[in-house]
C-alpha cells in the first residue's frame, strides 16, 4: 500500500520501501530518492498545517483529534462539562475590592477554628410582645405590658442567645408549645423584676433557663 501520510510510515524501518508510491526499495533509481525526500517533506507540511487527517496522541505532546471540539475532549477540557462557560456575570480581578472584598487574613471564616481578638458582637432586638423572631436576631430586650405566651419562631438548629426580660408590671407569662421552660422558671419571670432568659434552639424547640431577679 502507498505511504502516502506519515500515520502509514511504519517503525521498522525495512517496511518503508516507498514514499506515495515512489520507490526507496533497495536498487531503487537515484531520482526516486530525490523525489521521496520531496514527498516526506510535503507529508511534513501537510501534517503540520492538519491537513492529512493524521493526529499527535495526546501522550506525544498533541491533542490526539483533528477538530477544537475532538482536541478539547481528548484532553479533558470540554466547554460546559469539564471547563465553566464564558459567563458576563462572573467576578472579574476589577471586582476585588470594590464590589467583592478582597482577601484579607483577618476575615471570620466559619469552617474553620479562629481566634477572635476584638469584641464580637450581636443586636439587641426590641420586641415586647413575648414572641421572638429567631431570623431576626440573637439578642432581645422585651418590657411585655400584658401576659403572653413565651413565643420562639423561625427555629434554628444551633442558634442561641439571650433575652432580657423586664417585667415591671409583673405579668403572667406562659409558654408556647415549642418553648420548653420550667413550671418553677415560668413562676419566676411572671414576678415583677428583670431576668435575663438564655435559650438554645434545636431547630424544633427553644430550651430555656432564667436567672434570678436583677
Amino acid at each position: 500500500m502507498a505511504k502516502t501520510k506519515i500515520s502509514e510510515y511504519s517503525s521498522t524501518a525495512s517496511s518503508n520501501t516507498d514514499i506515495d508510491s515512489i520507490n526507496i526499495d533497495e536498487g531503487c533509481a537515484p531520482s526516486g530518492i530525490n523525489n521521496a525526500i520531496r514527498e516526506v517533506m510535503a507529508h511534513l507540511k501537510d501534517f503540520q498545517a492538519g491537513l492529512s487527517g493524521d493526529t499527535l496522541p495526546v501522550a506525544s505532546g498533541g491533542t490526539g483529534a483533528t477538530t477544537t471540539a475532538g482536541a478539547r475532549t481528548a484532553l479533558g477540557l470540554v466547554i460546559g462539562t469539564d471547563v465553566q462557560a464564558y459567563d458576563a456575570t462572573i467576578l472579574k480581578s476589577a471586582n476585588i475590592g470594590s464590589t467583592v472584598q478582597a482577601y484579607d487574613v483577618d476575615t471570620l471564616k466559619a469552617d474553620v477554628a479562629d481566634t477572635l481578638t476584638a469584641p464580637f458582637r450581636g443586636t439587641i432586638t426590641t420586641d415586647n410582645d413575648l414572641n421572638f423572631n429567631l431570623s431576626t436576631t440573637n439578642n432581645f430586650k422585651c418590657t411585655p405590658s400584658s401576659g403572653a405566651a413565651l413565643t420562639f419562631t423561625n427555629h434554628a438548629a444551633g442558634q442561641s442567645g439571650y433575652v432580657l426580660l423586664i417585667n415591671t408590671a409583673g405579668v403572667a407569662i406562659t409558654a408556647a408549645a415549642t418553648t420548653k421552660i420550667t413550671a418553677d422558671d415560668l413562676t419566676t419571670i411572671s414576678t415583677a423584676g428583670t431576668y435575663l432568659v438564655s435559650y438554645f434552639d434545636d431547630g424544633t424547640n427553644a430550651y430555656c433557663t432564667v436567672s434570678a431577679a436583677y
